[in-house]
């Protein structure tokens, strides 16, 4: 009989802080509310190690592994699972793939490897390395189903191993009661009258901060006088030149009034109450979290047509698509989201109902929880 006295361990040794390491917390946080035990191992004083303790969870510090051919690591990683008695170890960064993989190994097996998917396949990846480097997964979660479709298509690995659990977000935490369009404003300096769009996430060129910035100028050049709020903070240790490149571009175009820029914040219902409509600019999103959550708030969204956003938003019935990377096709869709206020709110609406259906937190839970449960009873 599977009880939820297993522990599950959390492995992550990235340093920075995104997507990918927000959810390794955020999942930590909701199986150990079903109640097993987590602990979650990490690079100590990263976002991740210290945003984990802030969450009350329980962590232990690790050595930043090297991506291939780390056998120190592995017999270190092996050897603290051992102690910790972990069942299952949950990560989502590859480049942890081949140090865990021979922590298992060396380890005789004596705990499963989940590898909930964070990034898609560019390349074949069917040669022998990393048929190898992928056999010792034991479940692979991909996000979506063009995901599962890519692995699929791109690696050996066994096909009835792969299921496909979306992302889930957790709307309480959208929807601070004390939360007002008119507070929200104005904790970000934002004319409560203003017509603003929103785009939040890590400030980075893949994002497309500047073809938002590109398409506000295009609306400006016609008299619609819109504003534009940017969320973020740049990647960990990577400098600050597109942020610098990104004011240069609103001083040269003269939107310095009309281009918010705000440091990112753990309250992100004040993002989502604050504004009108939505952005999704990146070039390519495996699974755009940030998107789910405005669909959980019933936003008009505009994505961009590629990677899992299509999927995200049913081929366009909750949102308008443009192709990524075009300033221009953007500025259209903006007018015309703003033009079409009733079609706006009624995108609002069926995103809700799909959020609802597959992307909340309880649905995601659930599916998370059958495939754990399944492992243990083959531990």
């Amino acid at each position: 009989m599977i009880t939820k006295k297993h522990t599950i361990a959390f492995y992550c040794s990235s340093i920075s802080w995104g997507g990918l390491e927000m959810n390794t917390v955020r999942y930590a946080s909701w199986m150990r509310e079903l109640g097993y035990r987590v602990i979650v191992y990490g690079v100590a004083d990263t976002p991740l190690y210290n945003d984990a303790i802030r969450s009350g969870l329980e962590v232990m510090a690790v050595i930043r592994n090297r991506k291939y051919f780390d056998g120190v690591n592995a017999l270190r990683i092996a050897r603290f699972f051992a102690r910790d008695e972990v069942s299952i170890c949950w990560f989502r960064d590859t480049r942890d793939m081949d140090v865990l993989g021979w922590a298992k190994r060396f380890s005789g097996g004596s705990f499963k490897l989940l590898y909930h998917q964070a990034m898609q396949f560019g390349v074949s990846k069917k040669d022998a390395l990393h048929t190898l480097r992928f056999k010792p997964v034991d479940a692979w979660v991909s996000t979506l189903d063009f995901l599962k479709e890519q692995v699929i298509a791109s690696t050996n690995f066994e096909a009835s191993k792969i299921h496909v659990v979306p992302l889930g977000v957790d709307a309480e935490r959208l929807k601070a009661t004390d939360v007002t369009r008119e507070s929200a404003r104005n904790a970000y300096g934002i004319p409560i009258d203003a017509v603003l769009f929103g785009l939040i996430g890590r400030i980075d060129p893949l994002k497309g901060q500047h073809v938002a910035i590109e398409a506000l100028h295009i609306l400006h050049e016609r008299g619609l006088n819109y504003h534009l709020l940017l969320v973020g903070e740049a990647t960990r240790h990577e400098g600050n030149a597109y942020m610098q490149a990104l004011e240069s571009l609103i001083a040269k175009y003269g939107l310095k009034s009309f281009v918010h820029v705000r440091p990112y914040s753990q309250d992100v219902s004040v993002f989502y109450s604050a504004i009108d409509t939505f952005l999704l600019c990146s070039k390519g999103e495996t699974f755009g979290t940030v998107t789910v959550e405005a669909m959980a708030c019933s936003l008009p969204i505009i994505g961009t047509q590629s990677s899992g956003t299509p999927e995200l938003l049913h081929q366009g019935e909750c949102g308008i698509l443009v192709t990524p990377e075009s300033p221009a096709l953007l500025a259209d869709a903006m007018e015309e989201i703003i033009a079409n206020h009733q079609e706006a709110r009624v995108m609002g609406f069926r995103a809700l109902k799909r959020f609802n259906q597959f992307y909340s937190k309880k649905a995601s839970l659930q599916r998370m929880d059958e495939i754990v449960t399944n492992l243990l009873r083959k531990h």
